[in-house]
């Protein structure tokens, strides 16, 4: 079984081809540089981009794998959530080559592709635990096979990417603001501020709003007293609570739904902190399984559809 997978829910356009559970391409345009003078993405020019660069990056992945179009059997993409102008694209391009191969085609969720996104090159052990932590997602899932995915925490407001992008634009940082902050932090001091853990309490549901709006008024007050910005410590010191909450919520679930496997996915699961963090929590609990993904998978790809689609394939 061949599946041809297509991403498109935010500011990437990605295809990627797999054969019978293995990768064979995952090409992926980025609009990182085209978004980054507005500090963040634009919805309207995420979609335009997205039609502009469709053709060169399917043409891309059909060379990479060395595979005929006529040898797909089968079409994936990304069908919510995302920006709607983004999804549009993708659909469209996935349906017309559903129509011209005469091939099924159907669209998948965005965050269950995280999840599996994270189990390439590796089985999951069920039931798994499950953190997505992305620039639109902050949540926790059970998941106890490849159609059985149970939300058990999420985002209110702010989720965490979106909160580090937000933070790293008042501290002066370029977009995106999570790869920069996490490479400032490893030389910052943690403890230098005092700042709030945000929504600590019983739920497994996540707010950043008040950690956001904590960390612009610790700013502004620097600024207003012509203070040169530490930025290290101001890096370390969020990051530190913002990872925090994580680390709390997920041991509490850990001990609540007592998962085989632990796994991270989404932008976020990129962060230094945050994979020693979710190692750290597997050891400690001394669970089945804990695995981090490689890093080309935590960012949006069409690789983690495809290996979405394989899966349901399986058991359906």
């Amino acid at each position: 079984m061949k599946i041809l997978a297509i991403e498109s829910s935010c500011d990437e356009f990605s295809v990627a081809i797999l054969d019978e559970d293995k990768i064979l391409c995952n090409v992926i345009s980025s609009q990182i540089e085209q978004h980054k003078e507005y500090g963040g993405v634009v919805p309207e020019l995420a979609a335009r981009l997205h039609l502009e660069n469709c053709g060169w990056v399917l043409q891309e992945a059909l060379e990479q794998s060395q595979v005929n179009l006529e040898e797909i059997d089968q079409i994936a993409y990304t069908d919510h959530p995302g920006l709607i102008g983004s999804l549009i694209i993708g659909k469209i391009v996935a349906q017309t080559l559903g129509l011209y191969l005469n091939k099924p085609v159907q669209g998948y969720d965005h965050i269950q592709g995280h999840i599996f996104g994270t189990a390439i090159n590796h089985d999951f052990v069920y039931p798994v635990l499950a953190m997505v932590a992305s620039g639109g997602h902050t949540q926790i899932e059970l998941v106890n096979s490849p159609n059985d995915f149970q939300i058990i925490g999420s985002t209110e407001d702010d989720a965490i990417g979106e909160c580090y992008d937000k933070v790293a634009r008042v501290m002066g940082l370029s977009y995106p603001g999570g790869p920069v902050i996490d490479k400032l932090a490893k030389t910052g001091n943690p403890d230098a501020y005092d700042l709030p853990l945000a929504k600590n309490d019983a739920t497994y549901d996540f707010s950043y709003s008040g950690l956001k709006t904590a960390m612009i008024n610790l700013i502004h007050r620097l600024n207003q007293k012509n203070e040169p910005l530490p930025l290290n410590d101001l890096a370390a010191s969020f990051q530190k609570q913002a990872m925090k909450i994580i680390e709390i919520k997920l041991a509490r679930a850990i001990q609540t739904y007592h998962p085989k496997t632990l796994t991270v996915g989404g932008g976020v699961s990129a962060n230094t902190l945050l994979r020693t963090i979710i190692q750290q929590l597997g050891t400690k609990y001394q669970l089945e399984q804990t695995i981090i993904p490689d890093l080309a998978y935590c960012t949006d790809n069409a690789a983690m559809m495809a290996k979405l689609a394989y899966e349901k394939q399986k058991v359906s």
